[in-house]
């Protein structure tokens, strides 16, 4: 039996990661806004619209399935979002599994915040939810988001035409067999 009631609120070392409401949509409106932290997103920006669109999504996933992305905050100020992430049922290209998702805001970039989480992340998904893989999609330029990938042990599994005329996506993967295997 799943202890779903373990997956939020979650505290990490130095994060509090809960579950994502529809009252998050300033601070998610705000990140997902933010044109730095869409360099990669061959879309762009999102409009505040657009954000509560998924938005409402994400809160769906967790109404559906019992978890989903977080709200990220900062365990010393817990009032303030840093971010999103964690993982979510998605289908990716020929793949349909569990994605790991992170967006932070600009100014939390380079603190090991996405590691941090992702790593709790991937515990939910191996420990507790007992899943056989972990997928995580990203363009092949954005180098800070595939070192975070990489360093939570993923590895690059498969690529993915997703964007017309753009290099295709690429595909991270890390098994539950090896998750555990890297945790002994």
């Amino acid at each position: 039996m799943i202890n779903f009631s373990s997956l939020s609120p979650l505290k990490t070392e130095r994060l509090l990661l809960r579950k994502l409401e529809r009252s998050d949509i300033d601070s998610a409106a705000i990140i997902h806004g933010d044109p730095a932290t869409n360099i990669h997103n061959p879309t762009g920006p999102r409009s505040r619209e657009t954000t509560r669109v998924l938005l409402d999504d994400w809160v769906s996933a967790w109404e559906r399935q019992h978890f989903g992305y977080w709200t990220v905050c900062s365990i010393d100020v817990p009032e303030r979002v840093l971010g999103f992430g964690g993982v979510m049922r998605k289908q990716i290209g020929d793949f349909s599994g569990l994605n790991i998702y992170f967006r932070y805001a600009a100014d939390t970039w380079g603190k090991g915040y996405a590691t941090e989480m992702a790593k709790a992340a991937l515990h939910a998904a191996f420990v507790v939810l007992a899943e056989d893989a972990v997928y995580g999609l990203v363009r092949p330029a954005n180098t800070p988001s595939r070192r975070t990938l990489e360093k939570i042990g993923m590895q690059l599994y498969a690529e993915v035409e997703d964007v017309p005329g753009e290099a295709a996506s690429l595909i991270y993967r890390i098994t539950r067999t090896d998750y555990l295997a890297a945790q002994s």
